[in-house]
């Protein structure tokens, strides 16, 4: 009988403690992290109003956790709604910012995504660069439709918090040396591979190409563009490494979604890559690059 009344005891005791542990923050406790922010109205907002972000807030890594998952969860929302704006569109130069920011949402999900993935070997400097990335994508998008001045019907239904709250988290996050700029005492980021780290280092990294580009038909073809396209039909998903040798280059060079590819040359006022699109030509902002897309 005593040994019956000790273990339910010990269990209450349990279920007390486990219960004590999962008490979600309170709208006091939300309002005095958020204030820490630069933008503290929507992110007390939706950390209030929402259950899903009902977890504890001790410490500032508990709270970079839920900022992060917040904007990840606006950004994706933002998506699919700029997706349903395509058919408002009412010009082509509205549907080509439209795409850009479609396209732009994409980039920013996978950045945010990649800030939060276990699997992903990372430093606190390299979150912020993602951040930053994710950040800047939302300003071109926005960017694009002002340059086009198509910014009175389709923009302002586009309007959203993604980019109070990634600042949010850019500052919550803050780079390793106290001042958001990242400092990296290996000159490289953590995620540069070794193999990466000693081509970059390398005097010659011509020697290493996969595919080598010569305006007088000494490499294996002569313009970025056939290189690129040649790379989109390679086998893996290893760096590849496309040496473009000396000379100006007029072509716009997009790689689209491609992964792990590194472009090189022969260094600056030597292999120089000069496109034609303006916006005052009606492209956008993102699609006059001279050199766009690519992950990593």
């Amino acid at each position: 009988m005593v040994l019956q009344l000790f273990l339910a005891l010990l269990s209450l005791s349990f279920f007390v403690s486990a219960a004590v542990c999962r008490i979600p923050p309170t709208p006091a406790n939300i309002k005095s992290w958020c204030s820490k922010t630069p933008h503290p109205k929507p992110c007390e907002f939706f950390l209030t109003h929402n259950p899903k972000y009902g977890l504890p807030i001790k410490q500032k890594s508990d709270f970079l956790k839920v900022s992060k998952q917040l904007a990840l969860d606006r950004a994706m929302h933002a998506q699919s709604h700029t997706y349903s704006l395509g058919s408002k569109c009412r010009n082509e130069r509205e549907k080509a910012a439209w795409a850009d920011c479609l396209e732009l949402y994409e980039s920013t999900i996978e950045k945010l995504n990649k800030t939060m993935d276990p699997k992903t070997k990372c430093s606190q400097t390299d979150v912020q660069t993602w951040l930053s990335t994710a950040l800047t994508n939302l300003e071109t998008c926005r960017t694009g439709f002002m340059d086009l001045g198509v910014t009175d019907y389709v923009m302002p239904l586009m309007s959203n918090n993604v980019s109070a709250l990634i600042s949010n988290t850019l500052a919550i996050n803050k780079g390793k040396n106290g001042n958001g700029v990242p400092s990296y005492k290996e000159k490289f980021p953590s995620w540069v591979s070794p193999g990466d780290r000693k081509l970059l280092q390398s005097r010659s990294p011509a020697t290493r190409a996969n595919i080598v580009v010569a305006q007088d038909g000494s490499g294996n073809y002569k313009t970025i563009t056939q290189a690129v396209a040649a790379a989109k039909k390679r086998k893996g998903s290893g760096r590849f490494v496309i040496y473009v040798k000396a000379g100006t280059y007029k072509e716009n060079v997009d790689f689209g979604s491609m992964k792990n590819i590194m472009l090189t040359g022969d260094g600056i006022g030597k292999t120089i890559i000069t496109g034609s699109r303006s916006v005052d030509g009606g492209s956008t902002t993102y699609k006059s690059a001279t050199v766009g897309g690519g992950e990593d």
